[in-house]
């Protein structure tokens, strides 16, 4: 079984170069078996952002240790990539996405790369809505939601397979936990 896959968006960059609690949340996820990827279109839209910044150096500085940290895997172009991002131009039923196709690039590569979740702050991107043709020929859009929510979600998960450790690690040692089949 492959490990669940993290995209990152553009405004995660900022928020841990600012924040260590959240970088904090993405290395847990690192340690706790998840793979984090983002995409060649993601990493030059936030170096041309930090770079307008008044604390640019500071944040791509920030960017590339955590590209190192994490092994952060990153995605180029395919033909999975074009042709997402064509039909996702082309058929546009969801128009909160209209005027966005950089956002909607970096959806595609995460679609493409077949990643689990795809964390972003932009509230449009997380409701928007996939053309159903896309989900016809074999893609999906990742679980959208921001860093705060994974880690709520990747705790509650971490919680249900520490119980099951903790029940299955007592019925090892011959003890009973009280919930063992007699």
């Amino acid at each position: 079984m492959n490990n669940p896959t993290i995209f990152l968006d553009t405004p995660i960059f900022f928020t841990c170069a600012e924040d260590t609690r959240s970088r904090t949340i993405l290395q847990h996820a690192r340690n706790a078996g998840y793979a984090i990827q983002t995409s060649i279109s993601v990493l030059g839209e936030a170096f041309i952002q930090m770079h307008e910044h008044e604390k640019g150096l500071e944040y791509i500085t920030s960017m590339n240790q955590l590209l190192d940290e994490w092994n952060v895997a990153v995605h180029f172009p395919n033909d999975s990539v074009r042709i997402l991002c064509f039909r996702m131009g082309e058929e546009e039923l969801d128009t909160r996405m209209i005027r966005e196709p950089t956002d909607r690039t970096h959806l595609a590569y995460a679609m493409a790369y077949h990643s689990d979740y795809f964390l972003t702050s932009d509230r449009n991107l997380i409701r928007y809505r996939v053309p159903s043709s896309l989900e016809a020929i074999g893609f999906s859009k990742p679980t959208c939601l921001p860093l705060e929510e994974f880690r709520d979600g990747m705790l509650m998960k971490v919680r249900d397979v520490s119980y099951e450790w903790d029940t299955t690690s007592s019925s090892i040692r011959g003890e009973s936990d009280g919930n063992d089949a007699s």
